[in-house]
Formats: C-alpha cells, structure tokens, sequence
C-alpha cells in the first residue's frame, strides 16, 4: 500500500466515522427516509458537479448501468436508511462500532461467494474475535427482539452485511473512473430513494435546526460525495477487503465525536467491545499482508 492510499483510507474512515454523528443530529427532526433521500440528492449534486469541472461523462453500457444499480440497492439505498432508522433507537457510538462489522462481511461474501479472496485459519480467527466484540458490545439484549433497541442493533448488522456484500461486489464488477462510478451510483441511489421517501416519509413532519441542516448538508456532500470517490480509488487500487480497512477508525471517530458533542456514555463494555473487534481486524489485516498475492491489488 502506498503512502497516499494510506491517508485516503485514514480520510474514507473520518468520512465515515463521523456520519453516525451528522444522522444522530439530523434524524432529531428528519424522518429516516426523507434524510436518506435529501442525503443523496446532496451527494448527487456535489459527484455532478465534480463532474462538469472534470469533464468526466456517464458513457457506460448496458450490462455496467446493471451493476451500478445492484450497488445503489445494496449498498447505498438499503443500509443507509437502515442506520437512519436505527439511530432513532441506539447511541451513535454503537451504531459506529456495529457498523465496523463491515469488513468481517466483506470476507465472507468476497471469499465465499464472489471468489476475490481466500479464506485462512488467520482470517477465520479475526472474525471469531471480531464477532466476540459484537456479542460484548450488544450482550444479550440483542435477543429481545421486542425492544427498539434490539431491533436497532440488527438493523446496523444487516447494514453491514449490505456494504460488506457492496465492497466484495465492486471488486468483482465495478470498473471504471472512480468519480463516474460514484456519481452515477448516487444518481441511481437517489431516484430510487425519491419514490421510497414519497411512500414512506413524513416530509411534512420536518423540524430544521441550523445544526440539522449543516448536518445534513455534511452526510451530502462529504459522506456521500467526497467518500464514495474515495471509496472506488481504494478498491480499483488496493482491493475490496484491504479498502474496508478504512472502517478501522469508523468506531474510534464515532465514539470520539458522540462522547464529546452528543454526550454519551463510554463504559467498559463499549471499549471492551471495541477492542475485540480491532482486534479481529488486526489479526486478518496481518495475515492478509504477509499472504495475499500482489495480483489481488488489480480489478479482475
């Protein structure tokens, strides 16, 4: 890995860290679906424009506009409103430290289903490990399928199966300039999620702060925007599974930024649960350094 694919995961893992933050505060006074659908909207304005200074064209056939939408579904559309929805239920931090889950899902279905990787006795341990964290973190209230809170907690885990299927998916099928790939999935993204805020949303119930909109206007055009052009630089140049990485410090700048500003509570079991899932990525980042084959780092 080069020093500058280094500090563009390190700024995708703040990008994304810090989004728990800016739904916690927008989802206050915007309904999940209409705060995706505005967030998209915003991303997609900001990749267009991106667009028009670069000169860049969506000029994809038909089978790559088929991939594109697949990757809006699963990984955009679908685990977006589901942590929207969840955080109206648990604290940001958890729902950045769940979300951390990704790349243990990015294992599975790149090894598993599309091919991309192999699995390891090394990598099997980290997701034992990296699991263990989530049992800490949630014990076992997430079986009380009656509470919000449970209910929140699997909604994050399913969100991180969508983004986990969404990274093995890109490193198999997405190929192509990075920053017309990303706008023309948040330009699919958005027109499906316009529909779903019609049909689901309470526009009408909006309550707008100016911390609401600075937030919202944040997920938009940084979280949605500047993330997902980073987010295919990293798999066209280092793969899907080393690109996940940049989820490391996803549960570090949420629990950071929702101590700090939204004043939630940092209590052993949190950083216990934490740690064992830092731990579990480290453990299957080492061995895949040591083990994966150069030819890895290049689109297949």
């Amino acid at each position: 890995m080069k020093p500058t694919h280094l500090i563009q995961l390190l700024v995708l893992g703040i990008l994304w860290g810090s989004s728990y933050l800016f739904i916690k505060v927008a989802v206050e006074g915007v309904d999940p679906a209409t705060l995706v659908a505005g967030r998209l909207a915003i991303g997609s304005l900001f990749l267009v424009s991106m667009m028009r200074v670069t000169g860049l064209k969506l000029n994809f056939d038909r089978t790559a506009w088929f991939h594109i939408a697949a990757m809006a579904v699963v990984g955009v559309v679908i685990p977006q409103v589901l942590i929207a929805w969840s955080e109206q239920h648990v604290t940001s931090s958890v729902a950045s430290i769940l979300n951390a889950t990704t790349p243990f899902f990015t294992f599975l279905f790149a090894a598993g289903v599309f091919h991309t990787e192999t699995f390891s006795r090394a990598k099997i341990a980290g997701l034992v490990v990296g699991f263990a964290g989530v049992g800490v973190l949630t014990g076992r209230e997430i079986l009380d399928l009656a509470t919000n809170s449970a209910q929140g907690q699997i909604a994050l885990l399913l969100s991180s199966v969508g983004y986990g299927v969404a990274f093995a998916y890109a490193r198999r099928y997405m190929k192509g300039e990075p920053l017309a790939l990303a706008s023309g999935q948040m330009l699919v993204s958005t027109a499906l999620m316009i529909p779903g805020m019609l049909l689901f949303g309470d526009v009408g119930a909006t309550h707008l702060t100016l911390t609401r909109v600075a937030a919202w206007l944040a997920l938009g055009a940084l979280s949605s925007g500047v993330a997902y052009i980073l987010y295919y630089q990293l798999i066209a140049a280092v793969g899907a599974t080393t690109a996940a990485f940049g989820t490391y410090l996803i549960p570090v700048v949420g629990v950071f930024w929702g101590w700090l500003l939204l004043d939630e509570a940092v209590g052993p079991r949190t950083i216990l649960g934490v740690a064992l899932i830092l731990a579990g990525l480290g453990i299957a980042t080492r061995i895949r350094r040591r083990s994966a084959p150069v030819a890895q780092a290049e689109p297949t």
